[in-house]
Order: C-alpha cells, then sequence, then structure tokens
C-alpha cells in the first residue's frame, strides 16, 4: 500500500532497473509510472528476444518481469496499479512513490492512456519453427457456480476431481520429442499456463506468428481469450503423463 515504505529515489539521467513480481495468487496487476516508459529486457527471468518499451507492465499471477527504466520527467510520481483503488485514502492506494532528487511535495498519480499487453512485441514476429512430432489440442472452459456456488474449470470438457482421485493421462509424450499445443481459451477469463520442468516456444498468438523460446524453467504464461499456439520441448529425464488440468501440472488460475 501506498506509504509504508521508503520512495524510490532516483536521479535525472539514470536508467534504473526493476525487477517486478506479481505476489498475488489470484489477481492479474497492472503497473504505470506517470510519464515513464518500461523496456521488457527479460520476462520470468529470461531475456526476451525482442526488448521493447511499454507504458504500462502487466503482470500475471506469480509472473516476473524486469524492466528498464529511463528517469527522464522529474517530479514526485506514484508508479502503481491501475486500479488505483480509494485515492481519497492513501492506506488504499496500491502503488510506491518515486521520488527524483530536488523535488519534494505530494505525490502525483495520472493514469496512463488504455494499453493491450501483447506478448508478440517481445518475439520475432513471422519467425520460422521447426517441426513438432505431434500436436495436442486444450481447451480452457469455465463451467459458472458449477461446484456448490464455485466456477469449475475444465480442459478439453473434463475438470480435474478435488477428490484426491488419480486422473487417467490425456496424453501421452516421449522424451526428447517436441510437441506442439493448440490452447483456445473459451473462457471469458484470461489464464497463466504453466508445466513444471518444462519449456514454451510461443509460435502463434491469435493467428499471428512469432518466435520465443525460453531458455529457463517452464514459465507461467497467459492464455488471451481466444487462444495461443505454443510448441512444448519435453525435457525430463523421463517420460511423463500429462492429467487433463490439475493444479500441479497446467495450472488454472482464478479470474481477474
Amino acid at each position: 500500500m501506498l506509504g509504508h515504505g521508503e520512495p524510490i529515489r532516483v536521479k535525472q539521467g539514470e536508467r534504473v532497473l526493476l525487477p517486478v513480481l506479481n505476489g498475488s495468487a489470484t489477481e492479474i496487476r497492472s503497473l504505470a509510472l506517470p510519464g515513464h516508459l518500461f523496456q521488457v529486457i527479460a520476462l520470468d527471468g529470461n531475456a526476451v528476444p525482442n526488448p521493447a518499451q511499454v507504458p504500462v507492465l502487466w503482470l500475471g499471477t506469480a509472473e516476473r518481469v524486469s524492466a528498464i527504466v529511463e528517469m527522464s520527467h522529474p517530479g514526485v510520481w506514484i508508479m502503481g496499479d491501475l486500479d488505483m483503488g480509494d485515492l481519497d485514502n492513501d492506506d488504499r492506494r496500491h502503488g510506491i512513490v518515486v521520488e527524483y532528487a530536488g523535488r519534494s511535495g505530494k505525490p502525483e498519480w495520472i493514469p496512463p492512456a488504455p494499453y493491450r499487453w501483447d506478448y508478440i512485441l517481445f518475439g520475432k514476429p513471422g519467425s520460422p519453427s521447426s517441426d513438432a512430432d505431434g500436436t495436442f489440442e486444450m481447451t480452457f472452459a469455465k463451467d459458472s457456480a458449477a461446484e456448490e456456488g464455485f466456477n469449475r474449470w475444465t480442459i478439453n470438457g473434463v475438470a480435474y476431481p478435488m477428490t484426491g482421485e488419480v486422473m487417467p493421462a490425456a496424453f501421452h509424450v516421449q522424451q526428447g520429442k517436441r510437441y506442439r499445443i493448440d490452447m483456445r481459451n473459451a473462457s471469458d477469463d484470461i489464464h497463466p499456463i504453466h508445466l513444471h520442468r518444462h519449456l514454451f516456444e510461443l509460435t502463434s498468438v491469435v493467428g499471428r506468428r512469432t518466435t520465443w523460446r525460453h531458455e529457463g524453467c517452464a514459465n507461467a504464461r497467459r492464455l488471451p481469450r481466444g487462444g495461443n499456439r505454443l510448441r512444448r520441448r519435453q525435457s525430463g529425464a523421463y517420460p511423463i503423463t500429462l492429467p487433463p488440468a490439475t493444479t500441479h501440472g497446467l495450472r488454472l488460475h482464478d479470474p481477474v
């Protein structure tokens, strides 16, 4: 909350690296600094192929963004969430003060212009990608208030049981092979997708081709309304099976 902790103190002309983590388990957060741009250089600890400047950072649950900000607009600013809470109550504002050297006064918040986050910016548009050894199709859907008033999430029409029994595998893979996963988000929410200890290569977003490989551990990616096409490189030490939907495999987070 705003006012809890010291301001970020900067000088005009500095380039400041901001490693930002969304610590929320359920919510997507948006972050802006009035009069400044964020140059995104890494996502989830992995350098992006094409660093790009954006006016707003958009972070899914547990997502990390590393961005460089050039301090070129002196003042005392609020770097805050676009949902700033109650602006008449400092204890409910979501943000932190950025204070330039030699400047003082009440920190200012200026809402940014509408902006749509797009992962295509950070890839190499139109780049060719190698063939996959197999293709899986996944449709993510939501049954509203289907479980005692709570939403039920499904992959290909199947919900993972919360009673502890073991589900049969929906897909079988082989070590060392590459698989294309065509994902379609049929719900009205935005979903992070994660598969432990594996790499994702983003090849298409709503029909737009790109190439974007992650050379570290598996990364949470938000699946927008409409769909994504991902290639997964199976990199474990033994063959694995993927259950239809688990809290430990493909992770479906709560809505925005």
